[in-house]
């Protein structure tokens, strides 16, 4: 090899490395996220998890579409209007884009802006679980987590039944209200299976009872007024029991 050829294939070589530095580079600042989607083996530019916990900063967020007892959404972020009232909301399951969960937000004011009052986290929907949100007294909004793949779900505007005289009891699934200062209640289940109580507000929803089998429990909820309980049991599997009281003491 002569010097020359040396030299030539030196600062071909010093190019080379430059060049691909500089590609490098571009590609941090133009693609933050190059990846696979394993769903569909499609290539990702961009991070489908950035806006995970706050979709409503994400600038292409979309309108999710309420089509009959269906909510249709992409894998972008997604909003949905809530007019004001007292009705009760149940999103869930996912019937497509159900190999993965869907993050559900409420903002219950949409007048208060966002980095005042941030939408709370509500829980998520899957292939199994479903939601409750509650409407708030004003116009609000329900925003949807970006997801790998586009999704759709059920959802139903309900009427929950009163408890009255401070206990209900039934079978199968339910969905009741109470309206009262009780901040606590004794949950009895007689039979067999999973037998779950969510408790919901306007912006908020809590777990409350999950448990399977004979169940004997005292659970509280941090909110007086109207709350909603969602109700979810076998039908035939066994006969439940409500029994509101004094906010619990911390055992059950």
């Amino acid at each position: 090899m002569t010097t020359a050829d040396a030299r030539i294939r030196r600062f071909s070589t010093v190019t080379w490395l430059a060049g691909s530095a500089v590609a490098v580079v571009l590609a941090f600042v133009l693609l933050p996220v190059v990846g696979i989607n394993p769903r569909t083996g499609d290539l990702v530019f961009t991070d489908p998890n950035r806006y995970e916990n706050e979709p409503w900063d994400d600038p292409d967020a979309q309108e999710v579409r309420l089509q009959g007892d269906e909510l249709i959404g992409t894998a972008a972020s997604g909003f949905l209007d809530l007019p004001a009232g007292d009705d009760v909301w149940v999103v869930g399951p996912l019937t497509e884009g159900a190999d993965d969960y869907l993050s559900i937000y409420q903002q219950p004011d949409a007048t208060v802006g966002l980095d005042d009052d941030r939408p709370d986290y509500l829980g998520l929907v899957s292939g199994s679980r479903k939601v409750t949100v509650v409407s708030a007294g004003t116009d609000g909004r329900m925003w949807f987590a970006p997801r790998l793949t586009d999704w759709r779900a059920t959802v139903s505007r309900e009427t929950p039944t009163p408890i009255e005289d401070g206990t209900a009891t039934g079978e199968g699934p339910a969905l009741l209200s109470y309206d009262g200062d009780a901040l606590s209640a004794r949950f009895v289940f007689d039979g067999d299976g999973f037998f779950t109580v969510d408790a919901a507000f306007p912006g908020e929803a809590i777990d409350l009872v999950r448990a399977v089998d004979g169940v004997d429990i005292r659970e509280s909820w941090p909110a007086e007024g109207r709350v909603i309980f969602r109700v979810d049991a076998d039908e035939g599997a066994g006969r439940w029991t409500i029994t509101l009281d004094e906010p619990a003491s911390g055992t059950s």
